[in-house]
């Protein structure tokens, strides 16, 4: 196992960038409805972690002959497969920090040279076409994703495991917003 397997993650994200939810709560009940995650793991109010669900594994398909995942902390290993709730009063990026790759251009669809310092909070220049459009029109080949909320599945190395279609459409038609997903690496 990688190093940095344990600091990776899958995240699910709807694809309109200010879609939020007004109470988390109603977000984790439907999330508890399809099966994708159970119980909260810390007590914390200010701490959405949640042990995964009964259907975690019909949603969510793992590449390989034989992976093993982990569902519960060991004294072996402290980095298991959880997942987490991001909620967030503005859309934000979130990128792949140590695997992080060029947003190609909605416009000229080239790769963007040094976009992690020249962007603002909602917008990068394309220096090739001289483009400056949103962050959430780039193309960021599954390694960031741009919103105000957030799912995020630990322990998953990059293409390690897909989200399957059928957890997608649900999401859809349980918050009326398309999904996507991407991975991190910190």
């Amino acid at each position: 196992m990688s190093p940095t397997h344990g600091k990776c993650s899958l995240y699910l994200f709807p694809q309109q960038p200010d879609f939020n939810v007004t109470d988390i709560s109603t977000l984790v009940l439907a999330l508890q409805e399809i099966g994708l995650i159970s119980d909260k793991i810390d007590s914390q109010e200010d701490k959405h972690h949640y042990f995964s669900g009964d259907k975690f594994l019909d949603y969510i398909a793992y590449m390989g002959c034989a992976p093993a995942i982990q569902f519960e902390a060991s004294d072996e290993n402290e980095n298991f497969c959880f997942i987490k709730v991001h909620r967030y009063n503005t859309p934000r990026l979130i990128h792949s920090q140590t695997q992080s790759r060029a947003p190609h251009c909605p416009n000229c669809k080239k790769p963007v040279r040094d976009w992690q310092h020249q962007k603002t909070s909602t917008t990068i220049h394309c220096d090739l076409c001289n483009t400056v459009s949103d962050i959430g029109k780039f193309n960021w080949r599954k390694m960031a994703g741009f919103a105000q909320l957030f799912i995020e599945i630990t322990d998953i190395f990059p293409k390690e495991a897909i989200p399957q279609q059928l957890l997608l459409d649900k999401m859809t038609e349980k918050f009326n917003s398309d999904w996507s997903y991407f991975y991190t690496c910190h």
